[in-house]
């Protein structure tokens, strides 16, 4: 990594980390079984292996993800919050979902996690047997913090950052 890409870390990370903890839930895209998308949104965890879920199998998104590994999730600021409704702030990975088995430690550590951020009802839906949890696992993505302001980033605590170069163009006229 060259002198400018650590300076850049060194400043966006930070940011970026605010941004994401900042957030209560992701929005998924999810694919069933022929291929068609859905979008959806779900309550979330982060911990060191992944973003937690927490969903239905009677939710579409939720048959998706037990049918379909490959998954968007995208984090997303507020439309209130937002200074300009075209350039809203947001982090999207490309992930893989892995249902978490009930009777493991990974799923009374993600239910934990879950419960500390979300509260309570997390208690009374991971006892629902239609309820299952996935570990999100993030892979390459991209951070946009406005208008020509891009960048690539990796999902393993976010550390490759590369700025976007190639921008918006006017049309020619004709």
């Amino acid at each position: 990594m060259n002198e400018d890409q650590n300076r850049l870390q060194e400043r966006l990370l930070p940011e970026v980390r605010a941004f994401r903890d900042s957030r209560k839930t992701l929005v998924m895209a999810t694919l069933d079984q022929d291929a068609n998308p859905n979008v959806s949104y779900a309550p979330f965890a982060l911990q060191e292996d992944g973003y937690y879920v927490l969903v239905s199998e009677i939710a579409r998104h939720g048959q998706n993800l037990q049918q379909c590994k490959r998954i968007s999730i995208m984090l997303i600021e507020d439309e209130g919050e937002s200074r300009q409704i075209y350039a809203r702030q947001r982090l999207t990975f490309d992930a893989q979902a892995n249902e978490v088995p009930r009777d493991s430690l990974d799923w009374q550590r993600g239910i934990d996690a879950l419960r500390t951020r979300q509260g309570d009802i997390i208690d009374n839906l991971s006892q629902l047997g239609d309820f299952h949890l996935f570990r999100l696992i993030p892979d390459k993505g991209l951070y946009v913090k406005g208008f020509g302001k891009a960048f690539t980033v990796s999902g393993d605590d976010l550390i490759d950052f590369v700025h976007l170069t190639e921008g918006h163009r006017k049309l020619k006229a004709s």
